[in-house]
């Protein structure tokens, strides 16, 4: 072996030995495309049980991580939190590595779907309400996202494209006041913790959402919304979400459904056709008998 050669099998031994003491990789080692569960990360983590994970419970390579993970800055790393992380560096919940290092791609996971059942090709997570990355919103329950295939790549014609389902379990009447105040809390709240790991920041008088009742008899049950998102997900982006609001109130039950189709895209497009079939479905599934 010549000392050229001799030269790069020393840097391509200390690079992969760097990456692999960031992200241990799973029990079946020989899959290099793949790194520790989201799972099994919180089951080595969380010795306490309390589904969070404190930065005196990380040990090794984790506790110089636990600040980029603790997006709000709380002292502790939700799954939420790590989930979205991962996600920044290109490594779903099942630890495979993805290839734009932008976001997930549609693949099995363990979320479960109560009213977003479908489409199978648009991933699917769960979160509770609210969320780690927005402690302070009024709603409690727990909430269901699917992303179209193209979330998080900007050139993707359902870039940032999402349907979200959020049971309430409080029945009382959301009003558009309740709507404008969770969009503001939940989008600043999603955009300063991911900017917090890129060393930028959200001005949050740019982020204020407009919600008006959409016109008809449903008036106080379907609302418009927008709201300027800063996009750090991927590069920062200043990007307008359009969004369709619909709330459902079940009969013989102290739930409240709230059902927001979500999307940057023209009204008149494809993606924009395809969320509202989406919605149409949903709607029908939530008010069955």
């Amino acid at each position: 072996m010549n000392m050229k050669s001799s030269v790069w099998s020393i840097i391509l031994a200390v690079v992969t030995f760097i990456f692999a003491a960031q992200e241990p990789a799973p029990a079946n080692a020989q899959d290099v495309s793949r790194v520790q569960s989201l799972d099994s990360l919180l089951k080595l983590l969380d010795k306490d049980g309390d589904g969070k994970v404190s930065k005196d419970e990380t040990t090794g390579p984790y506790t110089a991580r636990f600040r980029q993970w603790d997006a709000n800055g709380d002292g502790f790393a939700t799954r939420v939190e790590i989930h979205n992380y991962r996600l920044t560096i290109g490594i779903d919940d099942e630890g495979r590595r993805i290839a734009n290092g932008r976001g997930p791609q549609p693949a099995a996971t363990s979320a479960s779907a109560k009213i977003l059942t479908e489409p199978a090709d648009w991933r699917l997570e769960n979160l509770p309400m609210p969320p780690g990355f927005a402690p302070d919103i009024k709603l409690r329950g727990s909430e269901e996202i699917r992303f179209a295939p193209g979330m998080f790549q900007t050139a993707a014609s359902d870039y940032f494209s999402c349907v979200i389902a959020i049971a309430v379990s409080d029945p009382s009447e959301l009003t558009a006041e309740d709507l404008q105040d969770f969009l503001q809390k939940y989008y600043l709240g999603l955009s300063t913790g991911l900017a917090r790991r890129s060393g930028a920041t959200v001005d949050p008088a740019q982020m204020k959402a407009i919600v008006t009742p959409a016109p008809g008899e449903s008036a106080k049950s379907r609302f418009n919304a927008q709201i300027e998102f800063f996009d750090f997900f991927t590069d920062g982006r200043k990007t307008r979400l359009q969004i369709e609001a619909q709330v459902f109130a079940k009969s013989g039950e102290r739930e409240t459904i709230l059902l927001l189709l979500v999307s940057p895209s023209a009204k008149d497009s494809a993606t924009w056709k395809t969320l509202h079939e989406i919605g149409a479905k949903t709607a029908t599934r939530i008010t069955a008998p």
